[in-house]
Parts: C-alpha cells; sequence; structure tokens
C-alpha cells in the first residue's frame, strides 16, 4: 500500500452525532438514492430497507428533501475527514492533490458524492428551488479541497489565494465531469491511484509541466466519432420529434405523456409506433436528433501550434459557449435524469455533442507536449470547459466577461497547474 492510500485507510471515523438508529437510516437512505435517484425512492421503501417505521423516518425528518440533505451533509462529514488525514500524513505535495482525487472519486462512486448533480440535473425544470440549493451545497462540501489546495500552494512558496472554483474544478476533473453521471462505468478499484494521480498532475503542473508518462489512464478509448446530420426527417416526423423534445426536456421521460406528444403533434399512435416502436424509442430519437443538432452547430477555433494560452483560450470559450449552451444543458439534463435507464443512450449523447471539439483538442495537445493520453487530457480540458457539472446543474453556462475570465483561467490551469 503506497503512503497515499495507507491515509487514506488511517482516516478517523468522523464523530457520530446522531443515535445509531439514525445513522443506519442515513447510510440506507444514501445507498437507495445513489442507486435508483431522487424520483425513484419513496420513504415506504426507505423505511423497508432500513427496517425502521414511517413515523421514526418523520420524526427527525419532516419529508424526503430534508432527509436527502441529511444523508449527504453526513457523507460530507466522512469526506472532511478523509482529506483532513491527506493533509496531517506528511504526504509529498503532489501525493496529497492524489489523495484528495481519489478521495474524491472514491465518494462519488461509493458514497454518492455527485448526487446533488444528479438530483439537481433531473428536477432542474420542476423544482427550481431545491435545485440551486443542492448546487450551493456542493460548493460548501468542497471547502475542504479549497483549504488543501491552499496549504499546497502554500508550501510550494506561493502566496495567491485558492478560491473555491479552483477546488470544484479539481473536482471535476478527479470525476471526469458528467461522465459517471451518464452512463460511463466507474473506473476499477485498481486503476483509481493512477487515475488519481494524473488528475493531480495535470492540476498541479498543466500539460506543460507533468510527466509523459508510457502507461497510459485506463480506458483511453477517447471520444467516438459524430456521424449523421440534424433535420433528415419527413415534416411530419420533423414535427413529432420538435413536440416530443419539448415535452421530454420539460418534464423527463417519465412524466411525459405519449398520449399528449401525438395530439399535440397531431400523429396517430400507428404513425409513432411504426417509425419509433415505442415510448423509449422515441425518446431516444429525440435525443440523438437534438445531439445532431449541437454537434453541428459547432464552430471549434483553429488551434495554432505553439500558440499557448490564447489560442488555447479562444477555443475553450468557443467549446464552453456550445457546450454549456440552453440547448446542450437541456440535453444533457434529460440523458442524465434517464441513465439509469438506459446508459448506452446517455454515453452516446456525451460523446455526440464533444466529438467536434476533443479531436482536434487531442490532436494539438499530443502535439505541443507528446503525451500518450491526449485523448484523455482533451476530455478533460472540455470538463474544464463546461464548469464540471456545475452549468448542468444551474441549468445554464457562464456568460459575457465572467464566461471570458473562466476561459483564460482554466486555459492557464490546463498548461500550467493552477498556482499558475
Amino acid at each position: 500500500m503506497d503512503r497515499t492510500a495507507a491515509a487514506l485507510a488511517e482516516a478517523p471515523a468522523r464523530e457520530d452525532r446522531v443515535s445509531p438508529r439514525v445513522r443506519h437510516l442515513l447510510e440506507a437512505s444514501r445507498a437507495a438514492f445513489v442507486k435508483d435517484g431522487f424520483d425513484a425512492v419513496s420513504i415506504d421503501a426507505i423505511a423497508r430497507n432500513a427496517g425502521v417505521s414511517k413515523e421514526t423516518i418523520y420524526r427527525h425528518f419532516p419529508d424526503k428533501e430534508a432527509l436527502f440533505r441529511a444523508a449527504l451533509d453526513d457523507m460530507a462529514g466522512q469526506f472532511a475527514s478523509r482529506t483532513e488525514a491527506l493533509h496531517r500524513a506528511g504526504l509529498t505535495p503532489v501525493e496529497e492533490l492524489a489523495g484528495m482525487a481519489r478521495a474524491i472519486l472514491d465518494a462519488a462512486v461509493d458514497g454518492g458524492l455527485l448526487s446533488p448533480l444528479w438530483v439537481a440535473a433531473g428536477l432542474g425544470g420542476r423544482m427550481p428551488d431545491f435545485a440551486a440549493e443542492l448546487q450551493l451545497g456542493l460548493s460548501a462540501r468542497m471547502e475542504p479541497v479549497r483549504q488543501a489546495l491552499e496549504a499546497v500552494s502554500l508550501a510550494r512558496g506561493s502566496r495567491e489565494e485558492v478560491g473555491i472554483e479552483d477546488a470544484l474544478d479539481f473536482g471535476s476533473l478527479a470525476v471526469e465531469g458528467p461522465a459517471l453521471l451518464l452512463g460511463f462505468p466507474a473506473p476499477a478499484p485498481e486503476h483509481r491511484a493512477l487515475l488519481s494521480m494524473r488528475v493531480a498532475e495535470l492540476f498541479s503542473d498543466g500539460i506543460r509541466g507533468m510527466p509523459k508518462r508510457a502507461q497510459l489512464v485506463p480506458d483511453q478509448d477517447g471520444v467516438s466519432d459524430f456521424t449523421g446530420e440534424s433535420g433528415s426527417f419527413a415534416p411530419h416526423l420533423r414535427r413529432l420529434l420538435d413536440v416530443a423534445a419539448a415535452h421530454f426536456l420539460r418534464s423527463g421521460y417519465e412524466a411525459a405523456s405519449l398520449a399528449d406528444i401525438g395530439s399535440e403533434a397531431k400523429v396517430g399512435r400507428g404513425t409513432l409506433y411504426r417509425h419509433f416502436g415505442h415510448k423509449a424509442g422515441l425518446f431516444d430519437a429525440v435525443l440523438r436528433d437534438r445531439a445532431a443538432s449541437v454537434a453541428v452547430a459547432a464552430r471549434p477555433p483553429a488551434l495554432e501550434p505553439g500558440g499557448g494560452v490564447a489560442t488555447l483560450e479562444r477555443f475553450l470559450f468557443a467549446a464552453g459557449a456550445c457546450l454549456t449552451g440552453a440547448a446542450s444543458v437541456a440535453l444533457h439534463r434529460a440523458a442524465m435524469a434517464a441513465s439509469r435507464r438506459d446508459a448506452a443512450l446517455a454515453r452516446a449523447i456525451h460523446d455526440m455533442v464533444r466529438a467536434p471539439w476533443a479531436h482536434p483538442l487531442s490532436d494539438w495537445i499530443a502535439a505541443e507536449g507528446g503525451h500518450a493520453d491526449s485523448d484523455w487530457l482533451a476530455r478533460q480540458a472540455l470538463v474544464l470547459a463546461m464548469q464540471g457539472n456545475r452549468a448542468i446543474a444551474a441549468g445554464q453556462g457562464l456568460t459575457g466577461d465572467a464566461a471570458r475570465r473562466h476561459a483564460h483561467r482554466i486555459a492557464r490551469i490546463f498548461l500550467d497547474g493552477y498556482r499558475a
């Protein structure tokens, strides 16, 4: 066991301020929310799984939202204990950053760190206030990471303050943005240490200073090519897809009604079933059609050889504007909300909208830095351009001067590390 893994393993258990019964209830609730999502979990089901009565739950928590918040807060306390243990373990700066990345990834995969984002994406249209609250709560839970990043920076002689945006970006890289929320399998435990070290190297030193490793990060296939075109449907099917898109993107897959869609589009059930087979088939066609539209609209600027921060900043600014635009955000939300039902579709949407950006960026990174894992690095640059999952959860990306400042900051981070 390496020193980072040992520090994480030896993290002290946080002091319990709740009874064993409530502790058990919170753990059972969090497991249910992580497995099935917010909408699919009922108080009845949680009571059955936890072996308690509904009255016991309501004695401590007034509703499902309050129980969900408490389960997240409990997880945040355990996560904070791990980050604090890393800082006390006497690790090198890169080892400490790798440990934080591993703690974030483990918490996302095993403990539900991304649950609030998954829920916020699914409920953003119906419960915007609750979705916004969950997003703010995630920022607060990353404060231990911000403190650790600042401590590492100070240890290296920098006096620059590290902001919460840096911690959120670091966390986004650790989980590769929305990948886990869009149906991609979690990295195998034996690969997480390598992935976490690569994240630490990237965030610490950028592609110009990080090591060039012969061993690639696992799962290095990159983003698949986009093939196809948008709008190649007969007029009555185009009308049906547009109406269905409005219903699915507003209400979600489960709540959308085929009868209402057919009535509004003036298309009979026979036509609908003949062309799309069933509701899932129509949903699949709608999301792929919308993804094709986003991809076709992409206009990546040229990446000039040796252009440095300026050329990368222009590229990431354009990528962020496209990938966090209204159409892309709505598409990502719908795909995330349905990813438990159809992970293959969610993964396809992820790849289709990124392909126009990922391929030229990967080629530029390989030429500039000679990195064998340029596909993975390109995906991570797009994670930064999209603010991780924050724009998706919030329902919109940055605009104007804020978007330009973000593009400049992340271009510097990606090339030379966060202390740049």
